[in-house]
């Protein structure tokens, strides 16, 4: 599924995640900011300083595309310092334009390759390109330099897991967690990740602990609820899901519980994962709620690993008191309806348990709800929902 201050989620996603790690705690460290040892260029009495102090002034009024302009300014008045270079490439993440902002940063590094600043925004470009083993690279240089950066120990594990590589993101986080135990982002990103490995009771208790924190916010509970379904107890799953969430996204939800359940192969299951600009509050009424369990934010400082839709579109065809009982619906269902189904396949679901019997995929939501239109027609009960 982005900070600052003594607050433990300003986030991502499932927002701009939440890596607070502030000097507000005992046994917690300053973290710099991604730009740090850039702001004294900013307060120059210059051209370069001014357009600076300009484009900061523009991000922090909210409009970024005014921000980039005035960065290209400033390298054009001087292309031989990094400082605007650095600081366009975060602002183009932002964005959300990945390409662009890795151009940027690959030509500071060019400038001065052991910028720190550039290697891990170059990083974060990468995961937002889908391309998490660059991404390792290029935290691991970060962290060869300064072994206590907790960014990097962060980012380096949320690449590893989108990797599938989940027992070196595992190392990776508690790097992190031993630099800064009470970080809510890293406890949060090692709880997701055990329970992509299968380790559930880990997850559980992990998310469990970081739900019941004052600071927590709806998107923890609902990476709580998302654990149980990965384990296959869709009652707990439920439960959880239903203290934030409507009726509806509560079944979507649960639908994409009992989907990503049943992917077995951890690369397949990694794919599921994905990069989504930070979300801008924490609303479960959000349009996407439903949809995105989580997500990784690249618009602040730290990334939040969890999970993203997969942008394919399934139906539900009901839900059922068992997986043989779901199974043998599909029989008597696709037999009845072959002109319909015959070329679709059934998500296999939990092993235990009430599900959903999930048919596709679809190729888009018009296909879905014209499929479930003709159904409805003939008198079977049929949603269309995107996983």
């Amino acid at each position: 599924m982005p900070v600052i201050s003594c607050r433990s989620w300003p986030i991502l996603a499932v927002a701009a995640a939440a890596l607070l790690l502030s000097a507000c705690a005992p046994n917690q460290v300053v973290e710099p900011r991604l730009n740090s040892g850039l702001s004294g260029a900013e307060h120059e009495e210059s051209r370069y300083g001014t357009l600076l102090r300009l484009a900061a002034s523009a991000r922090a009024a909210g409009d970024p595309a005014a921000a980039v302009k005035i960065y290209q300014q400033a390298i054009a008045v001087d292309g031989n310092r990094i400082d605007a270079h650095v600081l366009l490439g975060d602002t183009l993440v932002e964005l959300g334009a990945f390409d662009d902002a890795a151009g940027t940063y690959q030509g500071a590094l060019r400038r001065q390759k052991d910028n720190l600043a550039a290697h891990r925004g170059y990083a974060r470009a990468m995961l937002g390109l889908n391309r998490p083993e660059a991404a390792i690279v290029h935290f691991q240089a970060v962290l060869d330099a300064n072994p206590n950066d907790v960014q990097a120990h962060n980012g380096l594990g949320v690449a590893l897991d989108l990797a599938g590589q989940h027992e070196a993101a595992d190392a990776a986080y508690r790097a992190g967690l031993a630099v800064a135990p009470d970080s809510m982002l890293l406890r949060n990103n090692l709880g997701l990740s055990l329970a992509l490995a299968g380790r559930h009771q880990e997850a559980i208790e992990l998310l469990r602990a970081v739900a019941d924190e004052p600071g927590a916010k709806a998107r923890n509970r609902q990476n709580l609820a998302l654990a149980y379904g990965l384990a296959g107890d869709l009652v707990a799953a439920e439960r959880i899901a239903r203290l934030d969430l409507d009726e509806q996204e509560v079944q979507n939800n649960l639908a994409y519980y009992a989907a990503l359940a049943a992917v077995d192969d951890r690369r397949k299951r990694a794919a599921a994962l994905g990069v989504h600009p930070p979300e801008l509050n924490d609303r479960p009424s959000d349009a996407e709620t439903a949809r995105r369990l989580g997500a990784i934010a690249l618009g602040g400082r730290d990334l939040e690993l969890g999970l993203a839709p997969t942008g394919r579109w399934f139906v539900n065809l009901g839900d059922y008191a068992s997986a043989q009982q779901a199974a043998a619906a599909w029989r008597q269902l696709r037999s009845q309806h072959g002109d319909m189904l015959g070329e679709l396949t059934r998500l296999a679901g939990v092993q235990d348990g009430s599900q959903p019997l999930l048919v596709g995929p679809l190729a888009d939501a018009e296909r879905a709800q014209s499929l479930c239109g003709t159904l409805r027609g003939r008198g079977q009960d049929c949603r269309a929902l995107a996983l």
